[in-house]
């Protein structure tokens, strides 16, 4: 064995390949019936058609490794762990602590105003023949 990490695939929808191809959906499953794109059969709708998942390697063989850099989302922190690359970790946490206070000064925080909490006797009244309710208070009878 060797000591590789497995790595799962990404798998697309039909539709999905088909953007990634600009070819037609019809186009991607015949490809797949030819053999000429590899897929995954997934199951059958309740309509007797074929759904598949196509790996994302499959895609890539056909446009030569530029489908995985359109599908895979970009990290959107890979910026900041890049500028944060050289800083130690002491000029980290004083550069987050900076950020932070930025944005509370310049954020006000907003005061959620609640309704006033209702008494027991007005929750059983609001609730009254609600089916859960009943269930709890029976428990409750149960109980004593």
């Amino acid at each position: 064995m060797t000591g590789r990490k497995h790595e799962p695939r990404r798998l697309l929808t039909v539709q999905e390949a088909a953007k990634l191809l600009h070819v037609s959906d019809d186009t991607v499953r015949r490809q797949i019936k030819e053999g000429a794109l590899e897929a995954i059969r997934v199951r059958t709708t309740a309509t007797g058609r074929a759904q598949y998942r196509i790996p994302t390697a499959a895609i890539d063989r056909v446009l030569g490794n530029t489908a995985l850099q359109l599908q895979e989302e970009a990290d959107p922190f890979e910026p900041l762990r890049q500028a944060f690359a050289h800083l130690t970790d002491e000029e980290r946490e004083d550069l987050i602590d900076q950020a932070v206070q930025w944005a509370r000064e310049r954020r006000p925080v907003e005061q959620v105003k609640r309704a006033p909490a209702l008494s027991e006797e007005a929750l059983r009244e609001r609730f009254a023949g609600n089916s859960l309710l009943e269930a709890l208070r029976k428990d409750e009878r149960d109980e004593r």
